[in-house]
């Protein structure tokens, strides 16, 4: 394509700054510079090179639309989540986000088209004949589309701001002596308006990509590598067989159009493709190897290499692949926001705090007035330095992640949108999803990674296409999920198989490089690949390609992957020390079998319950607690009734094990009404708290609680089992309710205390079944327990974190203890 652009460039005669060029995308444009500073050897005033889809840079222009006149799409899909919730089948603004990015998608496709939603009569479109489900959809789509044009109240989409600015150049074609589109394939309505006008002017020259050759009714199917060039020809009025053909030398484009074609007659075609190689992987991490393996020979060799993959997924595997290999590669394609050290940071703490606790998150919410953006600002501050992974606030990858938190903040205030921790998650991995962060591009890096749209104008001496599996590459495009697909095109949408023609060619012009590499993985996740119907083509037209390079390749990744085993240590684990904060309930395994400690809170393991496991003594405790701590009314009546009707939720209606809660709901709920009708005022249910335990002379280790209740003076722990006996409680063999009151003593808790709880009391209320009581110990007898505990949890902190001792596995006729009992390993 760069000797195309010359050629048409020299050929013209006009000088290089007389001329503008539209090309691909950015990439483009940086590889022309520097191939045509190379062809002429010293500075030179280059031509006004553009990536389409920019807008005018002309010192002259003057937008006609300001940033107030635009709605964002965060902005649009905020509101339209908003208004998804109030269905009761979505109920949820976390639920409601994926469907209302489709239907902004679907929105923008549209106006791509030059379509507004708010203009089709939607019922009309999907009458009675059509199923429910879609009459249904298409009466959302109606009412969403009002309902948005309104909220808009004439502000412009981004999209429609893109196109204006794209078709705002036919306006300075005078400028220039020679205007050039090169290396696009008018896929885009806007772009394909730019190269119709570009084409009506006498100065106007259009490279296509390819080269178009074939029968017309080939062109015709969306999935035809040519099928958008086809369209545009169409619209200016020039046959195929009439496009002129620069030829830039041999290659083996003319094999590749016979096997994208459908003609069924011989041919004389050369079907020498022996410059490729075919490579296929067992799975998807080998096919990783493979590409850093080839990466890695190509180099050796003084050539360069140019990788492209079509997911971001693979984009991680290769990237790792070659870091192992030490390997330069420029990766500036872009990665996901989410995917950045601040992105993944802020998501792995809001993670942690949906399965633990949003006490932390919601008292940052309420302390910033609900601003999303002051939250994480916040939180940013307060818990930087706990960071996993670690990052750098302000580097230029996170200062982009903190704008796209901001505009969705900025969103969420001006729809008026509350939040738990839950969505907010959910929202900002939607928002950073939409973030690419570009690094600078890595001119010496000797392998290029790039994915198919920014591979257009590029050159290297090895070419490598990954990822070559049908739903892969190609991957399908835009699926409407809104409309039966007759309706969708007829509207406007574009087919699901234009990406699919596009890929085609992209296919087609990369293979025809000096040295290409076909890679595919037989195998994803354990289910068997088909191989991509671009290489299904080649083999059915009898393509000469070469296999045996890529035998080797594997033999290779597999020989590097059977190391030498190490022998299997029987040792108890001694990791390093682990200083993490720590939850009272976690201390109990931590004195009773350090091993279930080790997996369930270093490792982090949870076990998993059985799918035909039927409602157990968990569910009956989770039941009681939910129902008493939302309780407004204690009567023995009204609790015995909202436990009835929760059980009814979590049995079912009918089960026999319903007659055995209900009697035990008999039994609590006098109980219950006494304790709780005595309840001092101000007492607090499910609040966390935190103390800090030292340990040796310089450390101390952070012990965290979440109290069920908590008052000015005492706090109370509800067991629907056994409460622990006196005498473990003064062992301090079960810390929980006595670091409780300490945490309460030392000012732990968020509440209004008073000297009171300078000497707390503890209570258990015991609701084993026939064994309904509570059991209460005076201040005395707390503080007893309150040392006790304390000294065994910095004794434990002593050993294990400080002192690095052995997390043994202990047997123990308690369950809760040897749930990790099959992961130990010890001989029989």
């Amino acid at each position: 394509m760069a000797d195309a652009l010359v050629r048409i460039m020299q050929d013209s005669g006009e000088k290089w700054e007389d001329m503008l060029i539209f090309l691909p995308s950015r990439r483009a444009v940086r590889t022309v510079e520097k191939d045509l500073v190379r062809r002429v050897g010293h500075a030179v005033m280059l031509p006004h090179l553009v990536a389409l889809g920019e807008g005018v840079d002309d010192e002259e222009y003057v937008p006609e639309i300001t940033g107030d006149d635009v709605i964002s799409n965060t902005e649009r899909v905020i509101v339209v989540a908003k208004l998804l919730v109030a269905d009761a089948n979505i109920g949820r603004l976390s639920v409601a986000l994926p469907i209302a990015r489709d239907l902004v998608r679907m929105q923008d496709y549209l106006e791509n088209e030059g379509v507004d939603a708010a203009d089709i009569d939607w019922m009309e479109l999907v009458d009675e004949k059509y199923a429910q489900h879609f009459q249904s959809k298409a009466q959302m789509l109606g009412i969403l589309s009002q309902v948005m044009r309104e909220y808009a109240n004439g502000r412009q989409t981004s999209v429609q701001v893109r196109n204006a600015e794209i078709r705002n150049w036919i306006n300075y074609f005078h400028k220039y002596k020679l205007v050039i589109v090169c290396g696009s394939t008018a896929s885009v309505p806007a772009t394909a308006d730019l190269m119709v006008a570009i084409a009506a002017q006498p100065h106007g020259r259009i490279i296509l990509s390819g080269k178009i050759d074939g029968r017309e009714s080939d062109f015709e199917l969306d999935t035809n590598p040519y099928n958008a060039e086809y369209k545009f020809l169409g619209r200016v009025g020039v046959k195929p067989a009439d496009v002129i053909q620069i030829d830039v030398g041999q290659s083996a484009i003319d094999f590749m159009n016979y096997c994208m074609g459908n003609d069924t007659a011989p041919t004389q075609i050369s079907n020498d493709l022996r410059h490729c190689h075919l490579v296929v992987c067992g799975r998807e991490a080998q096919e990783a190897e493979a590409v850093a393996e080839i990466a890695e020979r190509s180099i050796k060799d003084n050539k360069s290499v140019l990788v492209i993959t079509p997911d971001a997924a693979g984009n991680q595997r290769i990237a790792v692949a070659l870091a192992h290999r030490n390997i330069d590669a420029d990766f500036s394609g872009g990665k996901s926001g989410a995917a950045t050290s601040a992105g993944r940071a802020i998501l792995n703490l809001l993670d942690a705090w949906i399965e633990k606790s949003a006490d932390e998150f919601n008292l940052a919410y309420v302390k910033s007035g609900r601003n999303l953006f002051d939250t994480i600002a916040d939180i940013v501050e307060r818990y930087h330095p706990q960071f996993t992974p670690k990052c750098v606030i302000d580097d230029a990858d996170s200062v982009l992640v903190w704008h796209a938190i901001k505009d969705l903040s900025d969103a969420l205030n001006v729809a008026v949108v509350d939040l738990d921790v839950a969505d907010a998650r959910a929202l900002i991995a939607d928002a950073l999803s939409g973030v690419s962060v570009r690094g600078a591009m890595n001119d010496g890096a000797g392998v290029v990674v790039l994915g198919t749209i920014e591979s257009r104008m590029q050159t290297a001496d090895v070419v490598i296409l990954t990822g070559l599996n049908d739903g892969m590459f190609p991957s399908r495009g835009y699926e409407n999920s809104w409309l039966p697909r007759a309706l969708a095109q007829q509207i406007g949408l574009p087919s699901p198989d234009r990406k699919v023609s596009l890929q085609a060619l992209d296919f087609m012009n990369l293979s025809c490089g000096p040295e290409v590499y076909w890679v595919r993985s037989g195998a994803s996740g354990g289910v068997q690949m088909t191989e991509s119907r671009f290489l299904s083509r080649i083999i059915a037209r009898g393509g000469d390609f070469d296999t045996a390079v890529g035998t080797d390749i594997i033999a290779k990744i597999v020989a590097d992957d059977s190391p030498n085993l190490c022998p299997l240590s029987y040792a108890p684990p001694s990791p390093p020390a682990d200083w993490s904060d720590v939850y009272v309930t976690e201390l109990e395994h931590l004195i009773h079998n350090p091993y279930s400690f080790y997996v369930k809170h270093i490792l982090r393991l949870k076990t998993k319950d059985d799918y035909w496991l039927t409602p157990d003594a968990r569910d009956f405790g989770n039941l009681v607690h939910e129902v008493i701590e939302k309780a407004t009314d204690y009567r023995t009546d009204v609790l015995i009734a909202q436990m009835d009707a929760r059980a009814h939720e979590i049995l079912g209606r009918g089960s026999i094990l319903f007659h055995f809660w209900h009697k035990r709901f008999c039994e609590i709920a006098p109980l219950v009404e006494k304790v709780f009708g005595q309840m001092p005022d101000g007492a607090r249910a499910e609040i966390g708290a935190s103390v800090k335990i030292p340990v040796g002379k310089n450390a101390e280790r952070v012990v965290r609680a979440r109290a069920d209740w908590v008052w000015d003076g005492g706090v109370l722990d509800i067991k629907t089992g056994s409460a622990p006996s006196e005498s473990q409680l003064k062992e301090g063999n079960m810390p929980q309710l006595p670091l409780e009151a300490l945490m309460l003593k030392s000012g732990g808790f968020k509440i209004k205390t008073t000297k009171i709880s300078q000497l707390p009391i503890m209570q258990f209320l015991q609701l084993k079944n026939n064994d309904v009581r509570l059991i209460e110990y005076d201040a005395q007898t707390t503080q007893m327990m309150i040392d006790a505990a304390y000294n065994k949890t910095q004794e434990l902190f002593q050993m294990y974190s400080a002192g690095g001792a052995e997390y043994e596995n202990r047997p123990n006729s308690d369950q809760k203890y040897r749930n990790y009992d099959d992961l130990v390993r010890a001989y029989d």
